[in-house]
């Protein structure tokens, strides 16, 4: 028993060692979906004829200095912790910037205008690791009002949610601070919703974070999936050159076919490293979707392919993959 416990205690404090020497997720927080349906902070968009609602964060932090106060509160909280911030206020406010420049341009030949919601654009461009969704609802009753909270941390990549706390703040006076009341209720229940965020994040460090992989063909491209070519005296489709490149290629090989046909092919809970080096510097960055699909895109570019191929970023997480055109 003396050696179990012993063994137990060695692996804990190596995991601690290997964790505290990777570098921490950086975290973005964030009202979550309901809070700003409920409160009325969305924006309305024509998708293709289909009305679709999305948040609109900056309405919030503008006219809810609550939710400011919260988000600046939770923010600090997690820095005290050690973990790196995005600001979302911040990146907003450098989106509106770009927004303003995106609306001067337009295409040389047909003079159309670029077309990207808000929302589109910060899950595009944010480099947060994890986003932190606030939720919370106040309940009044006589001179008495509590809160209700929820906090889901969720990988920005795969959209897994990593940690969570739910619960219910103290009575306190209705003329007594919410904020207070908020604070004191999560750092009683902060060390598992920390534990739990590390031990996420340190498995990404040995396994590999998850990502999500599409491969179209447009209808220009002179080839599809099944076409075969000649790799060291073998005769293999190219579905299954491509298959063979993520399986050199992925975290221990790790990921999963999850459809194949003529035109298209898509892989799911492909683990990636959290860094690369990029062959264009030679520098160890961090990689996304996007960067880690670099070398299959210039493989299929040469010889014997000699593909017209286009990479595009469905956020950090995502990426399609297309042939044929760009």
């Amino acid at each position: 028993m003396k050696k179990i416990a012993l063994l137990s205690l060695t692996i804990l404090a190596f995991m601690s060692v290997a964790f505290g020497q990777a570098k921490k997720p950086i975290i973005m927080v964030v009202p979550s979906d309901s809070w700003c349906l409920r409160n009325g902070f969305v924006q309305e968009f024509d998708n293709m004829g289909t009305p679709i609602s999305v948040p609109d964060y900056s309405a919030a932090l503008l006219k809810d200095p609550d939710i400011r106060a919260m988000i600046t509160s939770l923010s600090g909280f997690m820095a005290s912790e050690g973990y790196p911030l995005q600001s979302l206020e911040q990146e907003l406010k450098r989106i509106q910037n770009e927004s303003a420049e995106m609306a001067m341009m337009m295409g040389k030949q047909s003079g159309g205008g670029i077309v990207e919601t808000p929302i589109e654009r910060l899950r595009r461009t944010a480099k947060a690791d994890i986003i932190l969704n606030l939720d919370y609802t106040i309940n009044k009753l006589g001179p008495n009002q509590h809160v209700e909270f929820n906090f889901q941390a969720i990988d920005a990549y795969s959209s897994k949610i990593i940690s969570g706390i739910t619960g219910v703040g103290d009575k306190i006076s209705t003329t007594s601070s919410i904020l207070s009341c908020l604070q004191a209720a999560v750092l009683d229940l902060k060390d598992g919703f920390l534990d739990n965020l590390n031990s996420y994040f340190y498995d990404m460090s040995v396994q590999g974070r998850e990502i999500s992989v599409t491969l179209f063909r447009y209808d220009s491209c002179p080839i599809d999936f099944e076409e075969e070519y000649e790799i060291n005296g073998f005769y293999a489709e190219l579905a299954d050159i491509i298959e063979a490149w993520f399986a050199d290629h992925a975290v221990s090989g790790r990921f999963s076919l999850d459809s194949k046909s003529a035109n298209r092919m898509r892989f799911n809970q492909v683990r990636i490293p959290l860094t690369t080096v990029n062959p264009i510097n030679g520098r160890e960055t961090p990689v996304d979707a996007n960067g880690f699909v670099r070398d299959l895109v210039n493989t299929l570019k040469k010889s014997p392919y000699n593909l017209v191929v286009g990479r595009t970023p469905k956020g950090l997480g995502e990426v399609w993959i297309t042939l044929g055109d760009k």
